[in-house]
């Protein structure tokens, strides 16, 4: 299982995976609204492969700070309910997440499904998004903060 993150860099028109910091950083070092009225001014997407299945979606890029808060509230309505659903941000991209079987769950994203071992996922969601909760501090300084850190601890008991 893989998640990843892609930041768009808007001067190129390319993404870039969170290994490319130091190119995000100078973007994002040279846009005047990175931060605006306490929101993160980002795009990009958040791609699963797991096997030979993915889910990946360059052509909706949407605000990746709020599409991590979104993937994390669908993984909490998982695991509290069995089933959880929301829509992207500002796409009308529907996400869902519900259990195969007591061991696998399966995400969709629209028309792609994928389909993981809970515990596999769980593990990797939580090192992605610790991945990205770095890169906010990098590209900020340290100046941007909002409760995702803490909805991100909370996956920890989850995790064996």
């Amino acid at each position: 299982m893989k998640i990843e993150t892609y930041i768009l860099l808007e001067d190129k028109d390319i993404c870039v995976p969170l290994d490319g910091q130091d190119e995000i950083k100078r973007f994002t070092d040279s846009k005047e609204d990175l931060i605006v009225e306490d929101l993160l001014i980002l795009d990009g997407t958040i791609t699963f492969k797991h096997k030979n299945e993915s889910i990946a979606d360059f052509d909706n890029l949407d605000s990746i700070n709020t599409l991590w808060h979104y993937y994390t509230n669908v993984l909490f309505d998982f695991l509290d309910e069995g089933y959880g659903q929301v829509y992207y941000p500002d796409l009308p991209l529907e996400i869902t997440l519900e259990k195969k079987s007591k061991k696998e769950l399966i995400l969709s994203l629209e028309d792609q499904i994928l389909v993981c071992d809970i515990d596999i996922f769980l593990k990797e969601f939580y090192k992605a998004s610790n991945k990205f909760i770095e890169l906010r501090i990098f590209i900020t300084d340290g100046k941007y903060d909002d409760n995702f850190k803490k909805s991100i601890k909370k996956l920890k008991k989850y995790i064996d």
